[in-house]
C-alpha cells in the first residue's frame, strides 16, 4: 500500500470517474487503474462499482476511503513541517465560509489580506456549516469561518461575538407603530441547515422550518431575500449585527434590539487538528480582528446562542 494509491482512490471517490481522476492526479488512466487494482488485490476488497455511472465506492470501501483521507492529511502535515511551511504564509489555502457571514465579513478584510500576503493563493467557498465540517474532515477545506461552538473534534479559534437583532415589518393592531417584539407567527427563517435558522429556533423555542405560522415556505440561504420577504409580506426575521451595516437607512428604522440577555453568536476560525499551516491561521485571525470593533471581541457575560 502506498500514499500514491491512497491519493488515487480518494480522487476516484471525489470525481467519480477514472478519466477525471487520472487528469486530476496527472497520470494516465491505465496507470491509475493498475494502481487501484493492485490496492484492491492487496486488501482483497472491491473498492469501486465500475458498472455504475457515475463511479461509486462500494459499501466496504467507504471506511477505507475515510481512513485514506486521514492518512493523506497527516502525510501533508508532515510534508508541511519538513519544508518549514508551518511558519510561512505562502502556497495555497482553501477557506469555507457560511452564507450569513461571507458577504459581510469577507469584503472588510480580504483585499488587505491579499496585499499583505501576495504569495498565498486563496480559494473561498460559501457553503453551510455541515459542508464546511465535512470538507475539513475530508481535507478539501483547510479553514472554516463559521458560528461555534460546534462540539466537534476540530480546533476552534473564537474571533468575535455578534449581536442578533429583530427586523420587523409587523404593525401593532391599532396600526400606530411597528411591532418591536417577536411574533413567531410572522417570523421568516433561513432554510434548515443554516446555523442562524437553528439559533433563531433556540431564541424563540420554535420548531424547525423556513416559515412559522403560514401555509407558505420559501427555501433560501440569503439574508437579503429573507429581509425582502419580511418587508414585503409584513413579517419579521432575525439578522446579525454585521448585516445591519449593509441595510438601506430606511430599512434600518425597522431593526430592534432583542430583550436582555441580548443574544449573540460566536464567530470563529475552525480547522482540523492535523492542519499544520499555523502561520496562515494566525495571519487570517489577526487580519480579521483588525477589521472588527473592539467591543465585539470580549466573550464575558454574553448570551451565546448554541447552534
Amino acid at each position: 500500500m502506498t500514499i500514491t494509491q491512497l491519493e488515487y482512490i480518494v480522487a476516484l471517490a471525489d470525481l467519480q470517474s477514472f478519466s477525471k481522476a487520472a487528469d486530476y492526479c496527472c497520470v494516465s488512466q491505465p496507470s491509475l487503474s493498475m494502481q487501484v487494482q493492485k490496492l484492491e488485490d492487496e486488501l482483497n476488497l472491491t473498492l469501486f462499482n465500475r458498472k455504475a455511472k457515475p463511479l461509486v465506492p462500494t459499501l466496504a470501501a467507504r471506511e477505507v476511503i475515510a481512513k485514506a483521507r486521514a492518512i493523506l492529511n497527516e502525510s501533508n502535515s508532515i510534508l508541511s513541517l519538513s519544508k518549514g511551511w508551518s511558519n510561512q504564509v505562502n502556497g495555497s489555502v482553501s477557506i469555507g465560509v457560511i452564507p450569513t457571514i461571507a458577504p459581510y465579513l469577507m469584503p472588510k478584510f480580504l483585499a488587505d489580506f491579499q496585499l499583505k500576503y501576495p504569495d498565498l493563493t486563496i480559494r473561498i467557498a460559501e457553503t453551510t456549516t455541515a459542508n464546511i465540517k465535512k470538507g475539513i474532515q475530508e481535507g478539501k477545506i483547510d479553514i472554516g469561518i463559521l458560528v461555534t461552538p460546534l462540539n466537534d473534534s476540530l480546533v476552534e479559534i473564537p474571533l468575535y461575538y455578534e449581536e442578533l437583532f429583530l427586523y420587523s415589518n409587523v404593525w401593532e393592531e391599532d396600526g400606530s407603530k411597528l411591532k418591536s417584539t417577536l411574533d413567531p407567527s410572522k417570523l421568516w427563517l433561513l432554510e434548515e441547515g443554516h446555523c442562524l435558522s437553528s439559533q433563531v429556533n433556540s431564541i424563540c423555542n420554535l420548531p424547525s422550518g423556513p416559515l412559522v405560522g403560514t401555509k407558505m415556505t420559501y427555501q433560501t440561504g440569503s439574508m437579503e431575500t429573507i429581509v425582502r420577504l419580511a418587508d414585503q409580506g409584513f413579517g419579521q426575521t432575525i439578522i446579525p449585527q454585521m448585516f445591519v451595516d449593509y441595510l438601506d437607512p430606511k430599512l434600518k428604522e425597522k431593526v430592534y434590539t432583542l430583550p436582555e440577555p441580548k443574544p449573540v453568536r460566536e464567530v470563529a476560525l475552525v480547522h482540523a487538528i492535523s492542519y499544520s499551516r499555523k502561520a496562515i491561521v494566525k495571519a487570517l485571525e489577526l487580519e480579521i480582528l483588525a477589521h472588527i470593533p473592539d467591543s465585539w471581541k470580549q466573550a464575558q457575560e454574553r448570551n451565546i446562542i448554541p447552534i
